[in-house]
């Protein structure tokens, strides 16, 4: 006996706005990804080679300029200290005055002693420039990194396993230090790690939550790229990038610096002669 199967007995439609959503939330989840590549980028590759290029350019003689300022209002504040106590005619101790200005300059000296910090890890960094990766090989990290962050960033998968969130954790730091061997790993386990049979979000209103989600992420990240884009050391990368900008920078700040010296001279040369006049 034979058995049809009736007209009604019809594969389920897709309902459009469900599949049209589908289709949206998944687009968002790609543009997310470039977009976490995209600050990622910025934030361990590109500013910290602007920051560097700009420290060793400029940040030496603005340091200079500032150890100078920061000499001329210690020795003003000795001077007045100075004179303060000849003008009442009482003795002074230079060693307790010394102390004074050590307390009262101290956040002047926690800053001098920063920026040092900061140019010496400029030049550790130069020196180490060799190193980068070929532009086919970094192509290829940031490829990488993209399709590993679709399947293990926060805010693009819900429920990650402790296993995953390590993997992003480690893809991270790949992508920071250039290491595309690390990267290369760490995809493969990605690729064969079993994967979770996940519930499927099978209504409107949850797929609206998802995609309104989504849509949050990338405005908060769009924001994070704008900020990291109006701030140092994103923001001098014009003047770095054009000779005749960064050397009319570097003739005024030598301008400046030859100012700030001569002023100290004077100062140093007052101090003295405040010291000697008993």
């Amino acid at each position: 006996m034979k058995t049809t199967m009736g007209k009604d007995m019809q594969e389920p439609k897709v309902h459009p706005e469900y599949e049209n959503l589908i289709s949206k939330i998944q687009e968002l989840e790609n543009q997310l990804a470039d977009l976490v590549k995209n600050r990622d980028n910025l934030l361990f590759h590109v500013c910290p080679k602007l920051k560097t290029d700009y420290m060793l350019k400029i940040g030496k003689i603005e340091y200079s300029i500032f150890e100078y300022q920061c000499k001329v209002l210690r020795l003003k504040k000795e001077i007045e200290l100075i004179q303060s106590c000849k003008n009442r005619e009482q003795p002074y101790n230079i060693t307790e005055i010394e102390k004074q200005l050590d307390a009262e300059y101290k956040e002047y000296t926690e800053k001098l002693i920063e920026k040092q910090k900061e140019i010496e890890e400029a030049r550790i960094k130069k020196s180490n420039s060799g190193q980068m990766l070929p532009e086919k090989d970094a192509e290829e990290l940031r490829k990488l990194y993209v399709e590993i962050v679709k399947k293990t960033h926060p805010d693009i998968n819900h429920d990650l396993t402790e296993e995953q969130h390590s993997h992003y954790i480690d893809a991270v730091n790949a992508y920071k230090n250039g290491d595309l061997t690390e990267m290369k790993v760490i995809f493969l386990l990605l690729e064969k790690m079993p994967m979770e049979i996940k519930p499927i979000e099978n209504s409107l209103e949850k797929l609206n939550k998802r995609y309104k989600s989504l849509s949050d992420v990338k405005e908060y990240m769009l924001k994070e790229i704008e900020k990291i884009k109006t701030s140092f050391p994103y923001n001098v990368m014009n003047l770095l990038i054009n000779d005749d900008k960064l050397q009319k920078k570097i003739d005024d700040l030598s301008s400046e610096l030859n100012f700030c010296s001569e002023q100290y001279k004077a100062f140093e040369k007052r101090s003295q002669e405040v010291m000697e006049n008993e």
